[in-house]
């Protein structure tokens, strides 16, 4: 009589096929296979040698490698890189200067629907590595721009205020003497901003405001200005009447009147003050 074995019931282990929803495929390449478009990237410099975090990054991955994959599209049989340009620099650095010897990185490709807007989208969506610096987002922002989308479209994707995405194209765009002062730190992106707004359009007199506050704040022993080294204008009077919380009901009500006394154009005159 032949025994019959017991059933195994120790539960079974579930693996992460069983669990997972979908994959990426990981391919290993050679980093000299690689293709970097110039300009593409919105960063400024993908490495520095002389920015401490990209060296740390650089000798951080002659020890132990690339651990995060970059992201690739084919283009006519060419893999393009879209993300991971810093970690590519810092590769090569790691294998020409620091003696590495990396023979591939990981490499993944980009969806198979993806367009350049998404492209480019992804230098700030991605979160992953360094994050952008402000002139850096702006790039990104005019690029997106250059697409055809808008303000509002942009601020949506990638959870900014309408008003911060304007104001990070104005930054972009700022004057070189402001741009040269955001990226030496003597004073931030938000007073560069603030500043140039307040000088509506005049960008000779937002660069003296801001080398002026930069001198000040040098003479008082600080290496950044900041709001309290930059002299405002006084308040122009009309504007000052504008702003009181009463000036908007007041003139509602005196277009009102004026069109019940049978003037509507001059009405719409005065209710276009309210602009």
């Amino acid at each position: 009589m032949i025994r019959a074995e017991p059933a195994d019931t120790k539960p079974k282990t579930r693996g992460i096929q069983d669990m997972a929803l979908g994959r990426v495929d990981l391919f290993r390449m050679a980093p000299r296979d690689l293709t970097v478009d110039p300009g593409w990237n919105s960063r400024t410099k993908d490495f520095d040698p002389a920015d401490p975090d990209d060296i740390e990054l650089a000798r951080s991955i002659a020890e132990v490698g690339v651990k995060s994959a970059v992201t690739v599209y084919m283009r006519a049989g060419v893999p393009v890189i879209t993300d991971g340009h810093r970690r590519l620099a810092a590769t090569l650095y790691a294998m020409d200067v620091l003696g590495a010897k990396i023979q591939s990185v990981p490499v993944q490709t980009e969806g198979k629907h993806a367009n350049e807007a998404d492209r480019v989208l992804s230098q700030i969506v991605r979160n992953s590595g360094k994050p952008l610096e402000p002139f850096e987002k702006g790039n990104v922002f005019a690029k997106l721009m250059d697409l055809g989308w808008k303000e509002a479209e942009i601020a949506a994707k990638v959870g900014l205020t309408r008003q911060r995405v304007a104001d990070l194209l104005k930054l972009r765009a700022a004057p070189k003497p402001v741009a040269d002062m955001v990226k030496a730190g003597t004073i931030s992106a938000g007073l560069a901003i603030d500043t140039m707004r307040a000088a509506k359009g005049d960008d000779a007199r937002a660069t003296e405001v801001l080398a002026e506050a930069v001198t000040k704040a040098r003479a008082a022993g600080k290496d950044r200005a900041t709001a309290k080294h930059v002299e405002r204008a006084p308040m122009d009077p009309a504007a000052k009447l504008k702003a009181h919380p009463a000036y908007a009901a007041a003139t509602k009500r005196a277009a009102e009147i004026v069109r019940i006394a049978g003037h509507p154009a001059l009405a719409a005159e005065i209710e276009a003050a309210l602009v």
